[in-house]
């Protein structure tokens, strides 16, 4: 099937809620901190080695080192990757969109046994070399739990032709529908059905107090839509319009619970309720929170 967000709205940029995350912080006990990699930390495009804007890792480090903090980076890539990258080790990873979870100095976690898809991965990639070998200019990537179909970046009719391919290579293998198909920034990735990102951040959640915490994602692919959607619901937050607390004269009003953050150029429809420009007001982000947090915490 193909995956798809509902209930988007427009979001607001960051520097309008500069007070709110002030706010935010100051009462929460606990913090978690959710990062996208490609495309939030680090900038660039889909298959390409990435490498984080100056200073990110940096902050990250900083944030980490916060008692009330708990950072967690996300990718498409494993643990193993994301660790030799970031090098940081006072945070978390979750790798493979949320298939592994590694946890400040513990052990990396599978919450979805790995051997739930058997050889299915396996044979769908062998079928979509052979079936797609003629489309010149894309690739094919077995990350494990998924399968993925890196574009042709320079030739759109080429890549609609390969995507329907790939979309049938999918259908004729995947009997049993165990398979998801999500369409992203340049590629096309066929997944375990029922656990993306979102499933990966509850799995961190479900212990933590809704009242005494504060949850913060940023992400820029259509696969954070999952995780902002998933934030939200661990906070409850039902209006898109006012998603959380709006700063007033009444210093009692409640603190908001979760902050859900867009990285993109312009902003565009969206779970999330705020956003940055790129990479870089990322870095400016993690800054200022880390001044914030120095300050409150």
């Amino acid at each position: 099937m193909v995956v798809k967000a509902s209930g988007l709205s427009y979001p607001k940029h960051v520097s309008e809620e500069v007070d709110l995350l002030a706010h935010a912080l100051g009462a929460a006990a606990e913090v978690f901190l959710f990062l996208d990699y490609g495309g939030t930390l680090a900038p660039g495009a889909p298959g390409e080695m990435l490498h984080p804007e100056p200073g990110v890792l940096t902050k990250l480090e900083q944030l980490g080192n916060e008692e009330t903090f708990s950072v967690f980076v996300l990718s498409g890539r494993t643990v193993g990757e994301l660790d030799t990258i970031l090098g940081v080790e006072n945070i978390g990873l979750i790798g493979q969109r949320g298939f592994e979870i590694r946890r400040k100095y513990s052990e990396t976690e599978y919450p979805v046994d790995p051997e739930s898809l058997g050889g299915l991965i396996h044979h769908l990639e062998l079928d979509a070399h052979g079936r797609l070998e003629r489309f010149r200019g894309v690739s094919i990537e077995n990350r494990g739990f998924a399968l993925v179909l890196h574009l042709n970046q320079s030739d759109a009719t080429l890549n609609r032709e390969a995507s329907r391919e790939f979309l049938r290579v999918v259908r004729d293998l995947d009997a049993h529908q165990q398979l998801e198909v999500l369409y992203g920034n340049g590629i096309v990735e066929a997944r375990l059905a029922g656990w993306h990102k979102g499933d990966a951040v509850n799995h961190i959640l479900r212990a933590a107090d809704v009242e005494d915490s504060l949850a913060i994602y940023i992400g820029d692919d259509v696969t954070d839509e999952e995780a902002f959607e998933a934030v939200r619901g661990w906070a409850e937050i039902d209006d898109l319009e006012e998603p959380w607390f709006i700063p007033g004269d009444d210093e009692d009003e409640e603190p908001p619970h979760a902050l859900t953050i867009l990285v993109a150029e312009r902003p565009r429809p969206t779970m999330a309720s705020l956003f940055v420009r790129g990479p870089h007001e990322v870095y400016e982000f993690l800054s200022s929170l880390a001044a914030i947090a120095s300050a409150l915490l």
